[in-house]
C-alpha cells in the first residue's frame, strides 16, 4: 500500500516537473558545471531511488 502511494505520487510529480528539468542540471552532474554550494533552490536527482522527504513524512505520520 505505502509503496504504491509513493510511486503514484512520484509519477505525478515527474509529469508536473518534467519541463523544469530541461533547464536544471541534475544534482549528480552539478559538480561538473559549478562549484557553488546549493542555496535552497529547485534541484532534482536523476536516480530513481531518491524521493523527497516531504512525501514520506506526512505519509508516515498518518500511517502510524
Amino acid at each position: 500500500m505505502a509503496g504504491s502511494v509513493l510511486l503514484e505520487k512520484a509519477k505525478r510529480f515527474d509529469e508536473e516537473q518534467s519541463w523544469l528539468r530541461q533547464f536544471v542540471i541534475p544534482e549528480e552532474d552539478r559538480h561538473l558545471f559549478t562549484s557553488m554550494p546549493w542555496r535552497g533552490e529547485y534541484r532534482w536527482f536523476r536516480s530513481p531511488n531518491i524521493i523527497p522527504l516531504e512525501w514520506y513524512r506526512p505519509f508516515k505520520k498518518s500511517a502510524a
